[in-house]
């Protein structure tokens, strides 16, 4: 999936015991709609403490609904993120939701030159087979060093 350099941050803010249906999370049908609409990636961050509109603290509670913040970070084209608005207010209640540009630095895990980096440092790394141990042992007998 490529994801352009000029790209749309997408931030949800809403809590832990918000619920979309009976049963289901609303941070967790929310990551699930973006991905059934094929948006290049979404984070949800769980957040210990925050307070919104009501000024009132949301915290895990012992007894009483986990009311901890949580944060839906998705990073998409514009016109993707654009598509997925209508979706998400039909999915929430109440909340904050923020849009900023953001630009793209690098997305997935190809890094050119990697197989040419392992080929250089791991043989460094390893040893292998028996002869590395036997050129220690060696060593630490007094019997001199062998090199590879």
């Amino acid at each position: 999936m490529d994801v352009p350099h000029e790209a749309v941050l997408l931030r949800i803010f809403t809590s832990v015991d918000n619920r979309y249906g009976v049963e289901e999370s609303l941070y967790h049908a929310i990551v699930m709609k973006a991905r059934e609409m094929h948006l290049a990636g979404a984070t949800v961050l769980k957040g210990p403490l925050g307070f919104g509109q009501s000024s009132r603290l949301h915290q895990p509670h012992l007894v009483a609904a986990d009311e901890r913040p949580v944060v839906i970070e998705i990073c998409d084209a514009e016109d993707k993120i654009n598509a997925f608005l209508p979706v998400l207010d039909e999915m929430m209640e109440s909340g904050l939701v923020t849009l900023e540009k953001a630009r793209v630095l690098q997305y997935g895990r190809k890094r050119s030159g990697y197989l040419d980096r392992l080929k250089k440092n791991v043989p460094q790394h390893l040893h292998i087979g028996g002869q590395s141990r036997q050129n220690e042992a060696n060593s630490v007998a007094g019997k001199g060093s062998n090199t590879l």
